[in-house]
């Protein structure tokens, strides 16, 4: 499934499951379209992150700074531009599983 499809589900299941991670600083790790489910979370405020070109805007309406980093780590949440920038992204998920 897309994020985007994810984000259209009626019961903001994905919503309040990816909510709830943030909330408890457990890891959250979003790559390209991925950050999209992070809208429906109502917390992007004053959170820094970026995401594929297409939906930075969204993200940025959503309350987020968005910038364009090949990865950005902003407390508990790691996000990614694209497929491309993988080595990055694996580095800080790395980083934030092994403490």
């Amino acid at each position: 499934f897309s994020p985007d499809h994810l984000r259209g589900d009626e019961e903001g299941r994905y919503g309040t499951f990816a909510k709830h991670y943030l909330k408890e600083d457990l890891p959250v790790f979003a790559i390209c379209h991925g950050p999209q489910v992070l809208i429906d979370t109502d917390d992007l405020g004053g959170r820094t992150l970026t995401a594929v070109l297409n939906v930075r805007k969204d993200l940025s309406n959503a309350g987020a700074k968005v910038v364009d980093e090949s990865v950005v780590v902003d407390r508990n949440l790691v996000t990614s531009r694209v497929p491309d920038d993988l080595d990055d992204f694996n580095r800080e998920i790395s980083k934030q599983l092994n403490g």
